[in-house]
């Protein structure tokens, strides 16, 4: 049974945020998705004394390195990340660490995100402020995004994990249906540059079965973390 905790929920500069806080925090886990306030307890049962973090974003501004073409008609990827990771490691990673004794090191913090979020991830892991980089049904089909992977390795002590349902390659606009290769690409690069990479297929499309995506995902970090100490 996971330790007791609570969630907390709050607002900095002007995004809604929540985060799960266990009795003993050892590490913070930032997640990068929509509406996530909900889940954070019941996500909290699978990697125990590790504050889970969720803000508000705009997947297709805050989630994109740089603009690109869009997918479906009305839709704009403005390509805002930076602005939104300066959010996460000059607001909300200060206010963790004032409010909760967060420990900030690199090695203490992870990052994961779903589909943009999980581009995002990946992308912020490249600054070297995170150890462990989580991407699920990330969208690694973005334009020019394994290129600038490996022109900006992240550290060489960061771990991966990343996952893809199984029809993901079969549905959508020919764009989107490049995500199995471009992820089996990244990840055969990562694994050739040295990294410890962990990818693995899931049943079903992009939205089939997320909790459980999410689930098996931090399950895999407390794996992790079991190891490094």
């Amino acid at each position: 049974m996971p330790k007791k905790g609570r969630t907390d929920r709050f607002v900095l500069a002007g995004r809604d945020c929540a985060c799960y806080v266990p009795e003993t925090v050892r590490r913070v886990l930032l997640l990068c998705g929509w509406h996530m306030e909900e889940q954070l307890a019941a996500l909290a049962e699978e990697i125990p004394d590790t504050l889970l973090f969720f803000a508000e974003a705009d997947g297709s501004r805050d989630f994109t390195p740089w603009p690109a073409a869009p997918v479906w008609e009305g839709e704009a990827f403005t390509g805002e990340a930076e602005a939104y990771l300066r959010f996460l490691l000059g607001e909300a990673l200060p206010y963790l660490q004032e409010t909760y004794g967060v420990d900030a090191a690199p090695g203490n913090i992870g990052i994961a995100g779903y589909s943009l979020g999980g581009l995002f991830a990946l992308w912020a892991a490249c600054t070297g402020r995170f150890g462990t980089a989580m991407s699920l049904s990330g969208s690694t089909w973005y334009p020019g995004f394994l290129d600038y992977v490996k022109e900006h390795r992240p550290p060489e002590s960061t771990k991966f994990y990343l996952s893809l349902g199984d029809r993901e390659p079969y549905g959508g606009p020919p764009i989107l249906r490049q995500v199995g290769r471009c992820t089996e690409d990244l990840t055969d690069f990562l694994q050739a540059a040295g990294y410890a990479v962990q990818f693995e297929w899931n049943r079903g499309g992009h939205g089939k079965g997320v909790e459980t995506r999410w689930r098996k995902a931090l399950r895999w970090a407390a794996a992790q973390e079991r190891e490094r100490v």
